[in-house]
């Protein structure tokens, strides 16, 4: 029982270092001199590891103090982790066939994700000059979407829909009507006022209608999954064209996307036209049949 404690908690402490693999590749070179704050045993950490590795505490990562208690309460961390570190090496833990496996694995992670960060992260980078070309290119990416305002009246059935639109004809407020029988409880105390809204904001139905009303215009019935509507729309706003610097951000992130997958995809075809890779395809799919394995 005691084995498995302390084999799932060394597996958690293995993750936790594996996520900061970097940063305490620093951390152990500057740890080899300078004033040691704590010895727990025969492990000593020093002043400049400690500053180091308290960057990590959550606290801190978002814009807290660091305080007399935080320093206290994450050096008694580094402790007690230290402290269960060196219990599980005492009982041969690290040597543990599962607990190897994880290692292996966790290398791997750091590893690759490092690798990536390197091959792909940095060679992936986008200019000014293929932003400005973008925007020059795709005129449709600088301009805000065209905005409409509408109200409406949400209503059960089609009979009540068919009632309350023949009200509306005949000069009923349609606030007073929205009110009364829309059973849309987010708008009906406001008349039904829904506010501004893009394209592809509201379901494809409402959508296709609203954009084709005029200002003050009511609607048909228009069926979508929530009920019956009768839409009427208060104002519209056109879209307006928007300089580089106020696109940049979107068109750089998605010219960064694009610029990963392809560096990506790249590096992925030229290391497999290098490799040579054997897939038993019967054995992968479940077939007992003993054909020789597909060469690439």
């Amino acid at each position: 029982m005691r084995k498995d404690f302390l084999l799932k908690v060394l597996c958690c402490l293995l993750l936790l270092l594996s996520v900061t693999a970097c940063k305490q590749k620093e951390v152990v070179k500057k740890a080899a001199t300078g004033p040691v704050v704590a010895t727990i045993n025969d492990k000593e950490i020093t002043l400049s590891e400690f500053t180091e590795r308290i960057k990590e505490y959550p606290a801190l990562a978002h814009g807290g103090e660091m305080t007399e208690e935080t320093k206290k309460a994450f050096l008694d961390n580094l402790i007690v982790r230290e402290l269960i570190f060196q219990e599980a090496l005492r009982l041969g833990i690290d040597k543990d066939k599962e607990t190897l496996q994880f290692i292996e694995e966790m290398k791997k992670r750091v590893i690759v994700d490092k690798f990536f960060k390197k091959e792909v992260d940095q060679k992936a980078q986008v200019s000014n000059e293929e932003i400005k070309k973008f925007f020059d290119e795709n005129p449709e990416e600088g301009k805000s979407p065209d905005e409409v305002r509408a109200s409406h009246i949400l209503l059960k059935t089609r009979e009540e829909a068919d009632m309350v639109l023949k009200k509306a004809k005949q000069g009923a407020k349609f606030e007073d009507l929205t009110k009364k029988f829309s059973m849309d409880p987010g708008s009906k105390d406001s008349g039904g006022d829904l506010g501004f809204f893009s394209q592809g904001m509201m379901v494809p139905e409402f959508d296709a209608v609203a954009f084709k009303l005029k200002v003050g215009e009511v609607s048909d019935i228009v069926q979508s999954r929530f009920g019956f509507h009768i839409i009427k729309v208060l104002e519209k706003k056109e879209g307006k064209q928007k300089s580089v610097e106020e696109s940049k951000p979107e068109i750089e992130k998605k010219l960064l996307a694009k610029k990963r997958k392809d560096t990506f995809d790249t590096l992925v075809a030229d290391l497999k036209s290098k490799a040579k890779i054997s897939i038993n395809n019967d054995l992968l799919l479940g077939s007992k049949g003993t054909e020789k394995p597909n060469d690439k």
